[in-house]
């Protein structure tokens, strides 16, 4: 291709993408009319599994189902999170058995790996959105949702452990993968 020919090309490319704005944009860049793919992932019934004792900690920031558009994009998210008197370790063996059962399986080992650090872990299924489970401390709770949570004195629970059970999928509310 000569070089004349290469200039115009680049400039026909330039000059139709700045016209068309976002129009080439996918309807679901957005949370505009996501309602009812929340709704349903919001009833996925794998965010009914937890360890027997687990409590939820319903309302608040962290619970409950959205769709979130930021400057990335959107997506949707169906998150719950529990209070929970056993370890972290008796929360990764109840999934590694439950999750598989229900048709999602970990994308990586579910060990605490070096040092017990890794705090956040994928699941996938072919074709129903990722589910991740996630350890977080009630600091980190409020340091991210400004809130002080306490289940031991809401809900008289000993609670050593506090894991979020979530769910992603793309705006449509298709397969999300974790990665």
């Amino acid at each position: 291709m000569n070089m004349l020919a290469l200039r115009v090309l680049l400039a026909v490319l330039l000059v139709g993408t700045g016209l068309s704005g976002c129009s080439f944009l996918s309807p679901f860049e957005s949370c505009e009319g996501t309602g009812p793919a929340v709704a349903e992932l919001d009833e996925l019934p794998a965010l009914a599994l937890r360890p027997e004792g687990a409590v939820s900690v319903g309302g608040g920031p962290w619970a409950g189902s959205s769709c979130v558009d930021d400057t990335a994009g959107a997506w949707l998210s169906a998150q719950r999170l529990y209070a929970y008197g056993g370890t972290k370790e008796d929360v990764l063996d109840y999934y590694a058995r439950e999750a598989p059962t229900a048709g999602w399986h970990p994308v990586h080992d579910l060990d605490t790996g070096p040092d017990g650090r890794i705090a956040v872990f994928c699941f996938e299924s072919a074709d129903r959105p990722s589910i991740t489970l996630a350890f977080d401390s009630p600091e980190l709770l409020h340091e991210v949702y400004g809130v002080k949570p306490d289940p031991g004195a809401l809900l008289g629970v000993g609670a050593r452990t506090w894991f979020s059970w979530s769910a992603e999928a793309t705006p449509d509310g298709s397969r999300m993968s974790c990665y």
